[in-house]
């Protein structure tokens, strides 16, 4: 009998072309199992590296994106509102020049980890751009979107990296969107933006 390989590296006997259907021994059993559990880790983990920032344990703008659109779908099956948040860190780019890339690194993991604390397990916190983060709301409307911004907005600016010099932090502008079942994710996250903007304008920052 000659023997043949399957894709995961076992061996089984066959006659004439056909493989032995004999049971396999609790030993292969278990090699097999096994080898599934470590495929299965491999893509989960590639999975999460797909959707994770590369810097900061947040989502990226790719899965923000995906989730603006199934809470459009919940609202237009429903009638569930959800809104997104969309802050841009005052002064950010002064900071990196000033201190260095380091202590900006510091300050946007810092934030990150400040925004998922504060907000439920449903809701979903991404890293948008080199200095937005995005967090989407479920279940919420924009009148209480727009005060949870406020409270975001606050622990954004207690989050500070100490250097020689003293504490570094940074503050943010904020705009709220709701996600409109007849919008494009683009249209939902623009609109946000040009209230942002419009926060920024108001508090002197620009």
């Amino acid at each position: 009998m000659a023997r043949q390989h399957t894709m995961l590296g076992f061996e089984y006997e066959h006659d004439q072309g056909l493989p032995d259907h004999s049971p396999l021994s609790l030993r292969e059993r278990q090699r097999f199992v096994d080898k599934i559990k470590m495929l299965e880790d491999q893509i989960q983990s590639l999975e999460q590296m797909a959707d994770t920032d590369p810097l900061v344990s947040v989502y990226n703008r790719r899965v923000f994106i995906r989730e603006i659109k199934r809470a459009q779908t919940v609202q237009a099956r429903y009638d569930i509102p959800s809104s997104i948040l969309f802050f841009d860190l005052n002064r950010f780019k002064q900071v990196n020049d000033y201190y260095g890339h380091g202590v900006g690194d510091e300050l946007l993991i810092k934030i990150g980890n400040a925004l998922k604390a504060a907000v439920r397990d449903c809701d979903v916190v991404a890293r948008i751009g080199g200095d937005e983060f995005g967090v989407l709301m479920f279940k919420t409307d924009e009148t209480i979107a727009q005060a949870k911004a406020i409270i975001l907005s606050r622990q954004i600016s207690r989050q500070m990296v100490t250097v020689p010099e003293g504490n570094v932090y940074l503050t943010a502008a904020w705009g709220v969107s709701t996600c409109f079942p007849e919008d494009t994710p683009k249209q939902i996250l623009d609109r946000a933006d040009r209230a942002m903007y419009r926060h920024k304008q108001q508090s002197g920052e620009t």
